[in-house]
């Protein structure tokens, strides 16, 4: 009963795209890991996006003929995609 409910509010929420990915599923935990893994990737993955965004931060520095605002907005971009995988 539980796993039907779950499965049912899954499926109302999901795009037609996203749904022709796990209509076929029978449990909501193998459509949830799936989209998951289409969305967030593999732990591979988020390993080698932390260490894209770690160098994009170090290596951080204003550019000429460029407003502050659009390079704190650039600045603020990496950090908070670095929160969002973990870190601080």
């Amino acid at each position: 009963m539980l796993n039907s409910k779950a499965q049912n509010a899954l499926m109302c929420a999901l795009s037609e795209k996203e749904y022709t990915k796990v209509h076929s599923f029978k449990s909501v935990k193998q459509m949830w890991d799936t989209l998951v893994l289409t969305y967030e990737g593999s732990l591979e993955v988020k390993r080698n996006k932390l260490s894209l965004l770690a160098c994009k931060y170090e290596l951080f520095e204003m550019e000429e003929n460029v407003f502050i605002q659009t390079m704190f907005g650039r600045f603020q971009t990496i950090v908070n995609e670095l929160s969002f995988l973990g870190r601080s």
